[in-house]
């Protein structure tokens, strides 16, 4: 497990400026989706808190169906990374990773702008709970695929436009291995995710009401 973490740092130290671009790319993803609530019509914006406010509402009379809600998230972080893995091994597929990572980055932005917008301060604190810390360790699992992924569509576009050989089969056991440690560590986020954070916010609301 040691050599395999050793091996993740110096790949992202060589991918340097992979991992600069992407994390500004997060950063900008977040900070947009967070300040998109405010450019909302009037109408938009109740129908986004009614929906925030059915939510919790939801969590505190526990009527959340957490099978359902567990299917989904994972199919969803699932598809997602599969989606990305599946781009990085085209010679087209980087615009569309790259538009799907920073929609990941806006939705989570938009998740916490939303939260401050409907409860105030309150909503910095639910904020702080609803990303904490499993949304964090999900947007650095994404942005690990995409450093690979990125890689490998380089080294395609690469072998062939400047006809140079690579050991594709090398190169695809690499990149499957990171798609299993990303696709175990979303699992793990999306367990939390369904079965802590409910409970969690459920407290967290009953204190701070």
């Amino acid at each position: 497990m040691k050599q395999k973490m050793d091996k993740l740092k110096s790949k992202i130290k060589t991918n340097k400026k992979f991992t600069i671009f992407l994390l500004v790319l997060v950063l900008i993803g977040v900070i947009t989706g967070a300040f998109f609530i405010t450019i909302l019509s009037s109408s938009d914006k109740t129908l986004v808190k009614e929906y925030l406010n059915n939510y919790i509402n939801v969590i505190k009379v526990e009527k959340i169906d957490y099978i359902s809600l567990l299917i989904n998230n994972a199919l969803n972080s699932t598809l997602l990374a599969l989606t990305i893995w599946l781009l990085g091994i085209s010679i087209i597929g980087i615009p569309i990773m790259l538009f799907l990572f920073f929609c990941k980055a806006f939705t989570l932005g938009f998740s916490i702008g939303t939260l401050f917008f409907t409860y105030n301060w309150k909503g910095i604190i639910m904020a702080l709970v609803y990303v904490f810390p499993h949304q964090i360790i999900a947007i650095l699992s994404y942005t690990i695929l995409m450093i690979y992924a990125l890689s490998v569509s380089l080294k395609m576009i690469e072998a062939t436009f400047k006809k140079k050989t690579i050991d594709f089969k090398t190169i695809m056991g690499k990149y499957s291995v990171v798609l299993g440690i990303v696709l175990v560590l979303l699992l793990l986020c999306t367990l939390y995710e369904t079965l802590a954070m409910p409970n969690i916010m459920k407290m967290i609301t009953q204190i701070i009401k």
